[in-house]
């Protein structure tokens, strides 16, 4: 009876370990991007919830988040007592600076994969960092296929380091970040 015991003992003792990508380590890139993406600004993103990230043995690691590109104030809520309808000129200005956050969405996720590749130091060269940004849109708003409702990012760690070693600019991230709208 006592080697069984034993052995049970042993194989719960063994059947949990550390992850190769620490939860610390997940957690900082979590904060980093709940830093950035957070409503700060003349015009702020707005992010719903924490920003969630996993790591995924043999693949690398996943960080999500949904997120409004501009605070669209009362007009989120149509219809209400307060504000029945939406006007055609509501919805081309709030267009209008949507497209205008779309570039500097993608630039601060690009510099944030960057960064990550020094912060996840237990992920392995050849595995990989992605991001998924979930775009919030409304009912009344009328996207075309220039408005993603997803933007989502991924790069080898290795790339990453290389990039963010050699300085690398904007234009050169996108060149090595795999990149895909939906």
């Amino acid at each position: 009876m006592k080697p069984v015991l034993l052995i049970a003992f042993a194989t719960l003792c063994f059947a949990y370990t550390e992850p190769r990508v620490s939860l610390a380590a997940i957690h900082a890139v979590e904060t980093s991007m709940n830093n950035t993406f957070g409503a700060h600004g003349t015009d702020p993103w707005v992010l719903y919830g924490n920003s969630r990230g996993t790591y995924l043995d043999g693949y690398g690691v996943l960080f999500t988040f949904d997120l409004d590109l501009i605070n669209t104030g009362g007009l989120t809520f149509n219809p209400s007592p307060f504000k029945p309808t939406v006007s055609p000129e509501e919805i081309a200005t709030v267009r209008d600076r949507k497209m205008k956050k779309l570039p500097e969405l993608r630039e601060a996720m690009r510099s944030i994969l960057t960064d990550s590749s020094t912060t996840l130091e237990g992920l392995p060269a050849h595995e990989r960092i992605s991001m998924e940004a979930s775009l919030l849109s409304y009912s009344w708003e009328k996207n075309g296929k220039d408005m993603p409702r997803r933007i989502f990012m991924t790069a080898e760690k290795q790339k990453l380091l290389d990039a963010k070693t050699s300085h690398a600019t904007q234009a050169q991230l996108a060149n090595i970040i795999d990149e895909q709208d939906q």
